[in-house]
């Protein structure tokens, strides 16, 4: 039989000269010529279209971009002999067998799909298992080729992707079975139990067969001699991953080897024998780079940008010079389905990375966000972070936040607190911590000003939005309700900042209540000495009508205090307080780093669940209105309506919003998020 061969690597170099052998005749192709050196009874070719114009074409390329390169985007399918029967031996992408299948079909070409099981000390052997799919007339013209290569075929089906599915299935199996064999006997030694006995004895016993062996002695003596690369084996993996989620299955196993797998390549071992990630440390705190986030977490697929929220220019001494630009990063998923972004106010002294991952490592609330389906906007604050600082123009700073301060905030000697991320002890994670910190401005009242101009402003680019807050962060959602009243989807406020009329001492008084900056009463009052003196019960804030706030207490906390005089003092002003109160919801020794502690992701639940509720379940189509301004605006979509005759746009006859039918997802969302080119914001009104 005539054969034509594209892709020469190691296991081509394995099954060519058992074809030659046959009494086949051979010709060859592959991009680096090279490679065919060697091999006796091989013509090389000048072309891989030169390889369709004889009976069989096998193609055994590497990968996805190698088949999409060689054979689609050179046209060298249409130049094939129309009775040539091609042989796809190379583990692949579902979706790209789907397509190679339907192009083979508009052309009249037979495909078999073929991958096989075997290193190639196997094939040289003969000894492969061949997994086969295609038309039976078509597998059977080449039944003899492989009766040459393998020991069985395996018929799998008429459709090529059949075989190209229990491929990736059976090599994901194997990895599974090379971490299992790595955390088991990781397990065994921790308690004195040489791995070499250990791995003999299930691999003789439970797990009696050849790839437990095989791969059991390379971890035994830790020798990885390539049989199947560490790359290629990572890049099967990927196929099983992203092959599951076009079906919407997860694969939580296969997450966790693709991470090791990742960790390994990071390491330099992707030449090596794909079980050679299970040489890659088990111990949380092992000194080993490859086990770094950058190298060891799943990916994900967002987009990303940042930009900066302008301040005004002053003037000094005949110069001008901005003051207090605030720096905003956002990301989106890559299908966003929450109608609502999501705006992150650091608290404190600290910047927006409080938000982006924790202490030890893990993603953070940012990260939880993107996932949910929202797109997230986190700023560092003016004069915070990466937004710009200098005295001369906002003003003088406040003390620095000391190692002694952070203790007795977030993890006091003595205290309750069991949740933190690190061990009490532990200085140079201590010192990792300390290092986001800087000063306040001096000036509370004008920080916080500046605070809510800024963020209006975001509000005004970005459209309604969800506010969540940390700590001295507090102050400034209450702000930006009161500046940005419509555009205030609800405020999620982690132990903010308090008592009602507190004083922090070194940082500042709350002289308006909840805040040290002037906020709008109804009736008004001129100064914080009004505040002060008037009864209570007639502190309303118009702009706090049915505003849903979520405040959320750790147990251990001394923030958490605060919230008995904060939750009535909201209530009064018109807001509709959730107090989440951590212990009275079972979750137990949280302090005030609780966005960033070891049961933070069970606490962004908690969260999640309340929006859920509020702006979207059992609430969605309930139109809040706001008598000041004569508004309302619904809670489940991002519709404003105007209280007059008629309403406008018209409500429904329930009188609740129109979302209600159709759901509300399919109500674009006001002011919604815009890319160039997948990627940047254009940039709003007035932003240039």
């Amino acid at each position: 039989m005539n054969i034509g061969f594209i892709g020469v690597g190691s296991m081509g170099r394995a099954i060519i000269p058992r074809l030659v052998r046959a009494g086949h005749r051979v010709a060859a192709w592959n991009r680096s010529p090279q490679t065919l050196e060697g091999l006796e009874g091989v013509v090389e070719l000048a072309s891989p279209a030169a390889a369709f114009q004889v009976d069989v074409v096998i193609s055994l390329l590497a990968d996805d971009r190698a088949v999409e390169d060689v054979l689609l985007a050179a046209g060298v399918l249409e130049a094939a002999d129309g009775r040539c029967t091609h042989v796809l031996m190379s583990t692949l992408s579902p979706r790209l067998v789907e397509r190679l299948q339907a192009r083979h079909a508009e052309l009249g070409l037979a495909l078999v799909a073929a991958p096989v099981f075997g290193v190639p000390a196997v094939a040289a052997r003969g000894e492969l298992n061949i997994l086969a799919a295609g038309a039976e007339a078509a597998i059977a013209r080449v039944q003899p080729l492989f009766d040459v290569l393998g020991k069985k075929t395996w018929r799998l089906g008429e459709q090529p992707v059949q075989a190209c599915i229990a491929k990736i299935a059976g090599n994901l199996m194997i990895t599974q079975a090379i971490e299992s064999l790595a955390e088991a006997s990781a397990l065994a030694r921790c308690h004195g139990l040489e791995a070499a006995a250990f791995i003999e004895l299930m691999t003789q016993t439970l797990f009696a067969c050849p790839s437990y062996q095989r791969y059991g002695q390379n971890i035994v003596h830790e020798q990885y001699e390539p049989g199947f690369k560490l790359a290629l084996g990572l890049k099967d993996v990927n196929l099983a991953l992203a092959a599951a989620a076009d079906q919407g299955l997860s694969l939580p196993a296969a997450s966790v080897v693709r991470s090791r797998m990742s960790a390994a390549m990071a390491g330099g071992l992707g030449d090596r024998d794909w079980s050679a990630f299970a040489s890659v440390p088990l111990q949380p705190g092992a000194a080993d780079p490859r086990r770094a986030p950058w190298y060891s977490a799943a990916p994900t697929t967002s987009r990303r940008g940042h930009f900066w929220v302008t301040g005004p220019r002053v003037a000094q001494a005949g110069r001008h010079f901005q003051k207090g630009p605030m720096f905003v990063a956002w990301e989106a998923p890559e299908h966003i389905t929450q109608p609502y972004p999501v705006v992150l106010v650091h608290g404190g002294t600290l910047q927006g990375t409080e938000w982006l991952d924790t202490p030890d490592g893990r993603p953070g609330w940012a990260q939880r966000f993107v996932e949910a389906g929202h797109v997230v906007f986190c700023v560092d604050r003016p004069g915070h972070g990466r937004s710009p600082y200098h005295s001369q123009i906002m003003g003088p700073m406040g003390p620095a936040f000391s190692y002694e301060r952070a203790r007795e905030v977030y993890f006091p000697e003595g205290g309750q607190e069991t949740q933190w991320p690190f061990a009490a002890d532990d200085e140079a994670a201590f010192d990792a911590f300390i290092a986001a910190y800087g000063p306040m401005p001096a000036d509370l009242a004008a920080s916080q000003t500046l605070d809510a101009d800024r963020l209006a402003q975001l509000l005004d680019r970005i459209g309604k939005a969800i506010i969540v807050t940390h700590s001295a962060s507090g102050p400034d959602g209450w702000l930006l309700a009161d500046r940005r009243p419509e555009r205030v989807a609800a405020i999620v406020t982690v132990e903010p900042m308090g008592p009602v009329f507190g004083e922090t001492p070194g940082i500042g008084a709350l002289d308006w209540g909840l805040t040290a900056a002037p906020i709008t009463f109804d009736p008004p009052r001129a100064t914080a000495d009004e505040v002060r003196a008037a009864d209570p019960a007639t502190l309303r804030v118009p702009a706090f009508e049915g505003l849903p706030v979520a405040l959320l207490t750790g147990e251990t906390s001394v923030f958490a205090s605060f919230a008995s005089s904060i939750v009535p003092f909201l209530r009064t002003a018109g807001a509709r307080v959730d107090h989440l109160d951590l212990p009275a919801l079972g979750i137990h020794g949280n302090g005030h780093g609780l966005i960033y502690e070891r049961n933070c992701d069970d606490i962004f639940k908690v969260v999640s669940r309340w929006l859920d509720e509020v702006l979207v379940g059992g609430r969605m189509g309930q139109v809040r209105w706001n008598a000041a301004f004569g508004t309302g605006s619904c809670l489940g979509c991002t519709i404003t309506y105007l209280k007059a005759e008629p309403i406008n746009p018209p409500i429904s006859a329930t009188g609740a919003c129109v979302c209600e039918s159709p759901p509300y997802r399919d109500h674009p969302p006001e002011h919604s998020l815009q890319r160039r080119d997948g990627r940047t914001p254009v940039p709003g009104p007035g932003q240039g």
